[in-house]
């Protein structure tokens, strides 16, 4: 293949990704083809300059995705210091036995990520202006990506991502050996109480106020993997990865309690009301959300403001696992 139809290949394969992992991944086996580097990767860092994130690419085409005990070598992170220090967006050094590559893919004030290679040699003019017209298009492609997923009031995934996410999630909770111990994944339906009160009252620019602090609220309590949606109103959806239902629960009450603390003028106190259950391997994940929506139900019921587990409802004999019915919250 010549090297400008390798190029028009990479190009396609970028522009045909819908998921941002999928993209990272594709962006990954680019890097791998045109300079077949000793090692490559994409690390994300917040804004304390922590690793929260760590994209890889293995062996053959398997990419893998790491959230928690990532170290940054001391020579990376040398490097992201100068780069921070003098405000570049690339930087290439050298050492005995290698060469050291690293471009700042995206940086908001919350997180920084950085595509990190390690190669034999210094690349090329040829390879450098290569790599930076790929990871041009990546990022503008991942700009565009982002916008189409994201809710515009808020800044969290909107509706239309949600089915993607949970039933990719859904799929993979059966190769997923976080089940070795006692780990799951969860989705869990939160809803503003007494929301339609805060338009009436005050105004619908007053009301998105509020889901603007709420949704703040909750992008401060979850994990960087954890999944966050608006889908509308006043309902938001989280999915939930690698969790005991303890730290799940934990999460969820610290959640409550943190839109609690939410001061604005007018209103005395904001809270919301959760529901939340456990993805199973052998439950349809259309019957998940049902389950969710059923402990909600549940928490609005028994004087909201509170967190209810599925099997806590089914415990109380209000719900069995075969039953399917609706609460107050419509998905679909």
């Amino acid at each position: 293949m010549s090297i400008s139809n390798n190029i028009l290949h990479h190009i396609e394969n970028f522009t045909a990704q819908r998921d941002k992992e999928l993209l990272a991944f594709s962006l990954l086996k680019s890097i791998r083809n045109i300079l077949s580097p000793a090692q490559s990767s994409i690390i994300t860092l917040n804004k304390r300059d922590e690793p929260t994130m760590e994209i890889t690419l293995t062996g053959g085409d398997r990419c893998t995705f790491n959230h928690s005990n990532i170290e940054l070598s001391p020579e990376v992170r040398k490097s992201i210091d100068y780069m921070n220090a003098w405000h570049l967006e690339e930087f290439v050094d050298a050492y005995e036995d290698h060469h050291l590559s690293i471009h700042l893919l995206k940086q908001s004030r919350q997180h920084a990520q950085y595509l990190i290679v390690t190669l034999d040699k210094k690349p090329s003019k040829s390879e450098n202006y290569i790599i930076k017209g790929m990871l041009s298009i990546y990022s503008n492609f991942s700009s565009l990506l982002i916008e189409a997923q994201t809710d515009e009031l808020t800044g969290l995934m909107n509706r239309k991502t949600f089915e993607e996410s949970i039933v990719k999630l859904h799929n993979n909770q059966n190769t997923d050996d976080s089940s070795q111990n006692d780990q799951s994944n969860w989705i869990a339906i939160i809803d503003l109480d007494h929301f339609k009160s805060i338009n009436d009252n005050y105004g619908h620019l007053y009301g998105d106020e509020v889901l603007i602090h709420v949704s703040r609220v909750m992008q401060h309590t979850f994990r960087m993997d954890d999944l966050l949606f608006r889908f509308g109103g006043e309902e938001f959806v989280v999915l939930m990865k690698h969790r005991t239902k303890q730290e799940c629960e934990d999460l969820l009450e610290t959640l409550r309690q943190n839109v609690q603390q939410i001061q604005l003028p007018k209103i005395d106190a904001i809270s919301v009301s959760i529901g939340a259950c456990q993805f199973q391997e052998d439950i349809f994940h259309i019957t998940l959300i049902d389950q969710a929506d059923q402990a909600l139900y549940y928490s609005k019921q028994n004087g909201r403001n509170r967190v209810t587990f599925f099997d806590h409802v089914v415990s109380e004999g209000l719900a069995v696992d075969s039953q399917v019915h609706s609460g107050d919250i419509d998905l679909f």
